[in-house]
């Protein structure tokens, strides 16, 4: 097992922190400026939360505002966005590496350059890239949820359990809450630990805690309202469900592509394929017919785009639903799993259902806490990880040429 990380690996980091400077300078941002624009749209509330946390929201974020109070307070410091923005740049150049120290925590008789090269993968996921770029709450967020992994793994894997990583963990989760409030759905991960795997008392202290924390945010809910009011939700469970875990399929196709290339034993069962096929059919039927193609808008993601534009209809939309629907049965067999992602599926139910919403929430979550045998190849094989950190390398550039928006229409 190596124990030093290997100075190619820390040079490989150095160029990537480098491309997001580069990112920086030419201003990259997603399809339609959405960052951009979020950036612009927001300031105006920094600038208000310079003289109260309690300013009003509206009608500038349904967030909630503890990440546009830390830039605020950066503000009343540079007294200029652009400097705010660079300053932020800077600070998520280090997210990889609390994801390889979270990593490093958990899998502690793991290669730690595999590890290592897992983590550069975040680099290139474009999400990651445009908040980089453009001081997006993800940054904040993602930091606070890694932070709050690593100390969830600390009190995990002790021999002696010293139950303040817990509460420390907690407190993080908290807070990436107070930025954005869908991370909600990580809770569950850590309330079904706890109940599972620890005492009683542990448990309802730690509920008590957790509802302690929770009461400024209900509290902001009451006084502020439009912090759930301005969420336009989609009105239609079934589009929420055929456009997400279409919009999915983009994180999940690389873990089956490489455990089908490098997996030495045969991981995929032909019987369990055909019965979630069946699943996978049964389901789409149903949404299919309770779903509402004319009220889509941009819930369905990349392939709901590009089925339209190259052959003037949905039926690469469905297709890719379905197959994926296979492969996050077949990936995630774990009955814990499967609630996870489907809450992370369900929590994102607005009109407006951008791909860049699940990065890197997937991919944290998938390396972190999945219990899939799919994650071994990454963790086990040097060339696998390698083939992921390519795979997200090409998707980065696939999105920032923006060749979905650029295809000429059926």
């Amino acid at each position: 097992m190596k124990k030093k990380i290997h100075l190619s690996n820390l040079i490989i980091y150095f160029l990537c922190c480098l491309s997001l400077l580069l990112s920086f300078y030419f201003n990259e941002d997603g399809s339609y400026l959405p960052f951009s624009m979020d950036f612009k749209d927001t300031w105006p509330y920094v600038l208000k939360l310079k003289e109260s946390f309690l300013s009003d929201p509206y009608p500038y974020t349904v967030h909630y505002p503890l990440h546009y109070y830390l830039l605020s307070r950066l503000d009343l410091i540079f007294n200029d966005p652009l400097i705010v923005r660079l300053f932020i740049c800077f600070i998520s150049m280090i997210v990889p590496y609390i994801f390889f120290v979270a990593l490093k925590e958990k899998y502690k008789n793991k290669n730690i350059n595999i590890l290592f090269i897992i983590c550069l993968s975040i680099f290139f996921i474009p999400a990651f890239r445009y908040s980089s770029v453009w001081a997006n709450d993800r940054i904040t967020t993602d930091i606070f949820i890694l932070l709050g992994c690593y100390f969830f793994f600390k009190y995990q894997f002790l021999r002696i359990k010293n139950v303040k990583y817990l509460y420390i963990s907690f407190l993080l989760f908290a807070l990436a809450c107070y930025s954005r409030q869908f991370y909600a759905a990580y809770y569950a991960l850590f309330i079904i630990y706890i109940f599972r795997n620890d005492s009683l008392k542990n448990f309802i202290n730690l509920s008590i805690y957790s509802v302690t924390l929770s009461l400024p945010g209900f509290y902001l809910l009451y006084k502020f309202p439009y912090f759930l009011e301005g969420i336009g939700y989609s009105g239609n469970i079934f589009n929420t469900l055929l456009g997400n875990v279409s919009s999915l399929f983009v994180y999940i196709l690389p873990v089956v592509i490489i455990n089908f290339l490098f997996q030495d034993r045969n991981i995929f069962k032909i019987k369990r394929i055909l019965i979630y096929s069946l699943i996978s059919i049964i389901i789409f039927i149903i949404s299919y017919l309770a779903h509402d193609v004319g009220k889509m808008g941009m819930n369905g993601g990349v392939f709901f785009i590009l089925s339209n534009k190259i052959f003037g209809n949905y039926i690469l939309f469905y297709l890719i639903f379905i197959i994926n629907f296979i492969f996050i049965l077949q990936i995630f067999d774990n009955y814990k799993d499967r609630f996870i992602i489907f809450s992370f599926v369900f929590i994102f139910c607005s009109i407006i259902v951008p791909q860049s919403v699940f990065e890197p929430l997937i991919f944290l979550y998938f390396f972190l806490f999945a219990e899939s045998k799919f994650k071994n190849i990454f963790l086990e094989n040097k060339r696998a990880s390698f083939a992921l950190l390519i795979y997200y390398i090409t998707y980065c550039l696939v999105a920032i040429t923006d060749i979905a928006h650029k295809v000429k229409l059926y």
